[in-house]
């Protein structure tokens, strides 16, 4: 694995980790928040994506060890192209400003 692709494997990483961690802290709030009132479906919605990105995140590290580099990074990016729409929009209100109509 060259320089180049271990930190952008790297930084990838952790962008997911932190996916992960946003993820978990809606599925925390959803279940013991203030207005909480969650049932099975719920649960199982949030534990069945929480599972996903872990295996991700634990697959993509396997991969790197294993020496599969070109793996790993699809590997790792497959959250990152799930956001991207969601990245583009907020960097179309960051750019635009929120004072436009959006309608």
């Amino acid at each position: 694995m060259t320089k180049t692709m271990l930190v952008l494997f790297w930084v990838m990483w952790l962008l997911d980790v932190l996916m992960a961690l946003l993820g978990y802290k809606e599925f925390i709030l959803g279940v013991f928040g203030r207005n909480a009132s969650p049932n099975g479906r719920y649960l199982l919605l949030w534990i069945a994506l929480l599972a996903i990105m872990m295996l991700l995140i634990a697959g993509s590290i396997y991969f790197k060890n294993q020496g599969h580099p070109s793996l790993a990074l699809t590997t790792v990016a497959i959250p990152m192209l799930v956001a991207l729409p969601y990245a583009l929009y907020l960097g179309a209100v960051i750019i635009f400003g929120s004072k436009t109509n959006w309608r």
